[in-house]
């Protein structure tokens, strides 16, 4: 008995089907696929990515079918720790590991809150609560950020100016003595311009792009090679010294 271009195209199309479910099977239900290990690297603070995770009902076990790990959530889930910068997760079929990774904040200085609670900044400017080991060692020698009055407000002005600050001025983050805000909200740093300790006044946080133009402008020039204060609260008529 011939079999016609259409039976043959069905039972093609049969076969493709029953393989398909077959492989689903395999990876969504079969005990051949299930996860062996979970492997978290980049932090000490496991226990904390453990407890996100379990709060949020994603966390990976032990025996549970790889395919079922949503990678995707986890990722997404780790990131919501304000310590954490970003995570990635992955699954390995063949060691049948699941591996978490994070990338910690790095902070580049410190203050206290209203509430006295220690917070850090990271170099983009955001505020978060060191964690690991590593966050919180060195945590005397980071540049401290005052404020004549303690508040979360002022905070996050200072958050503000180190996030706009654009890549060509990093350095001043870098090698950032010390941040204060006075009752005026004005923002005054301590920082060094050419291994010479500089101090610039930056006034308010309004006008901070066209303050980072002026300061690049007047770095420029030959005769501000030895300044040591620049005021820049009003940044059409900027003072050097």
């Amino acid at each position: 008995m011939e079999i016609t271009k259409s039976g043959k195209r069905r039972v093609s199309a049969f076969l493709l089907v029953f393989i398909f479910v077959v492989f689903a099977y395999t990876l969504g239900w079969s005990s051949l696929f299930t996860v062996k290990q979970i492997e978290v690297s980049g932090t000490t603070a496991i226990s904390e990515v453990n407890q996100k995770l379990v709060r949020d009902k994603i966390a990976p076990q032990v025996g549970q079918k790889i395919a079922r790990v949503d990678v995707r959530s986890i990722e997404n889930s780790l990131v919501d720790l304000d310590w954490v910068k970003s995570s990635s997760a992955s699954r390995d079929w063949l060691s049948k590991k699941i591996q978490i990774t994070v990338f910690e904040r790095v902070p580049v200085a410190r203050a206290l809150t209203a509430q006295n609670k220690l917070v850090n900044f990271d170099s983009e400017g955001v505020i978060f609560t060191p964690v690991s080991t590593e966050q919180g060692k060195n945590q005397s020698s980071l540049p401290l950020v005052s404020a004549a009055i303690a508040s979360n407000e002022n905070l996050a002005i200072v958050a503000t100016l180190m996030r706009k600050l654009p890549k060509d001025l990093d350095y001043l983050v870098t090698k950032l003595d010390q941040i204060s805000v006075t009752k005026a909200g004005f923002i005054l740093m301590s920082t060094q311009i050419n291994g010479k300790a500089v101090r610039i006044n930056w006034g308010s946080i309004d006008q901070i792009e066209q303050k980072f133009q002026v300061l690049k402008a007047l770095l420029e020039l030959p005769e501000n090679g030895s300044i040591s204060q620049v005021d820049l609260s009003e940044p059409n008529a900027p003072i050097v010294k």
